[in-house]
């Protein structure tokens, strides 16, 4: 009886001391190091939050970070990246991406000019000359594919084509008007959300199915004689707008120019003053030695301002135009009932695998037409050199060629339910974007809509062309002269944006050859000076390249 107790205490002791051990592992496994890939977000973080220790400026405000590898999905970093943030251009890369799945990457646009139906090919007059807006960014002297080493041409050089054309169908005589129908994105060319001045300067141009010079112009002031009002001068000039000129010339190096026009208004007011002394600039020409003073501003309506450098170009080649250049909106479009769709004589026609059906039956006769580059090429430039017309442009080519109707409100609709494809939503990423561009201040993102977008683009087979479209770190686009003192910059690959106490980068970083990440950096509420925030965010994606190492 004793020993059947004793061996009992003994297999009890021995179940005590196992699932003591048990435990002991247990424990012993639960504090050991976190995995290598975990270490390493911890150290990311403690990494940032040491550099911005060394920014109070910047720490004052908002950070908020999202850190993912590509090829596990491991979060390397997280700070506040379900909070809104105002995005500024970091907007684009919404627009961009659903504009090149939606569309596809050969999508391209055709601008057409078009008689009435009464001419026939080789009759020298004609009574009225139409050209239609067909929703191409690029009727300017830029050279595509983007690059940074080729200098654009003049900037109306492809209004001249289209002339040329013209003219080579016989034509020498407009006996009537030359018209710009600007009807495939109905009147609508501020978006909800731009300031009121946004309109004077050329990144606030006027949203248009017509993009010729990207709708802006170039003010050029020079200096003559001290006393002497100075030399103004608009380019191209095509007699869209009166100067008045109030400029001063005076000794010595001063430049105090202000540029003033009301809203609507085809009268621009320059006045202040500008120095006579020569720049001192090494390796400078002496015939550009005088200081100029200039800036890159808006036209006031776009549809009218490519009907004037239509109408100028035919004039330059001796073509007699007898009536006067006007625009035509959508909403007086007399040409036919379904102005607007494409194959009327309100559309420009675009072609691309989201084309939408041709409507029968077109009687207007095409003189000429211009096809743009593929729209693989077209956001490069929107996202490289963050130009903010193109974006609104694609956001309503979105409404015309999957909804048929071109105006933002149906391309934000569009754009919506593509994000909602690729995992963005409104309630659950978070995001609320009311224009193309992230020029309207009300647009909001968080560094998880942003890096789930990124996610998704790199799993499309347009992938190639996305990341081709984005900047490269110290080579090209705004982050040219940025990461110049960053080792492998050109592993980089990311959108930038700014506005007022707003700076943001979001994109790709390749760790090391095919090991990338995605990542977003969004600041709002820095009140350091743009060039520290900008080096921060250059020196965040040193440290992602360097946790690889």
């Amino acid at each position: 009886m004793f020993r059947l107790t004793y061996n009992l205490w003994i297999m009890e002791m021995v179940r005590t001391l196992c699932a003591a051990l048990l435990f002991l592992c247990g424990c012993l496994w639960a504090f050991q190091p976190l995995p290598h890939r975990e270490r390493k977000a911890a150290t990311l973080v403690s990494q940032v939050d040491a550099l911005l220790k060394a920014h109070p400026n910047i720490a004052h405000g908002r950070l908020g970070l999202l850190v993912v590898d590509l090829e596990n999905g491991a979060v390397l970093a997280d700070e506040n990246s379900a909070h809104f943030f105002t995005p500024a251009s970091n907007a684009k890369l919404f627009t961009t991406a659903a504009a090149l799945v939606r569309l596809g990457p050969e999508y391209r646009f055709r601008t057409v000019a078009r008689a009435t139906p009464d001419w026939r090919p080789g009759d020298p007059t004609v009574r009225e000359l139409r050209v239609v807006g067909g929703g191409d960014p690029n009727l300017s002297g830029r050279v595509l594919p983007f690059s940074k080493s080729v200098r654009s041409g003049p900037p109306l050089s492809r209004i001249g084509q289209l002339a040329d054309q013209i003219f080579e169908a016989g034509i020498r005589v407009v006996s009537g008007d030359v018209v710009a129908v600007d009807s495939r994105y109905p009147s609508d060319p501020y978006p909800d959300g731009w300031t009121l001045n946004d309109y004077l300067w050329d990144y606030g141009a006027p949203v248009s199915s017509f993009s010729v010079n990207d709708n802006s112009v170039q003010l050029i002031v020079t200096p003559t004689e001290p006393g002497s009002l100075a030399s103004v001068e608009l380019t191209p000039e095509v007699g869209h707008y009166v100067v008045l000129n109030q400029v001063v010339t005076v000794a010595g190096r001063k430049d105090q120019i202000e540029i003033l026009r009301d809203p609507g208004s085809e009268e621009i007011v320059v006045r202040g003053e500008i120095g006579r002394e020569v720049g001192m600039d090494a390796g400078r020409e002496a015939d550009h030695d005088v200081r100029r003073h200039q800036e890159d501003l808006a036209v006031n309506d776009a549809a009218l301002f490519a009907a004037q450098a239509l109408a100028a170009a035919l004039r330059d080649r001796g073509v007699a135009v007898l009536g006067s250049p006007r625009a035509e909106r959508s909403e007086t479009a007399a040409l036919s009932q379904t102005a607007g769709l494409p194959g009327t004589a309100a559309s420009g026609e675009a072609s691309g695998p989201a084309t939408p059906p041709k409507p029968p039956g077109d009687e207007v006769p095409e003189v000429a037409s211009l096809q743009s580059a593929p729209l693989s090429e077209i956001i490069a430039v929107v996202n490289k050199v963050s130009q903010n017309l193109h974006a609104e442009m694609l956001l309503r080519e979105l409404g015309f060629a999957g909804m048929g109707a071109g105006t933002q409100a149906v391309g934000v609709a569009a754009r919506k339910a593509f994000l909602a494809e690729a995992g963005v939503t409104e309630k659950e990423t978070g995001y609320v974007l009311e224009d193309g561009s992230g020029l309207a201040r009300q647009d909001l993102i968080t560094p998880q809509s942003t890096v789930a977008l990124l996610r998704y683009m790199w799993t499309r087979p347009e992938r190639d062309a996305w990341l081709a479209s984005l900047p490269t770190g110290g080579v090209d686009g705004s982050l040219e002269h940025r990461m110049t003192k960053l080792s492998h910059a050109e592993r980089i690959h990311a959108k930038t944006g700014s506005l007022s106490h707003v700076v943001s980068l979001s994109g790709y970083a390749e760790r090391l050859p095919g090991r990338w990440l995605a990542f977003s950096i969004l600041i709002n509420g820095a009140t350091a000076p743009p060039r520290e925030v900008s080096g921060f965010l250059d020196q965040v994606c040193a440290l992602m390249l360097d946790e690889s190492r």
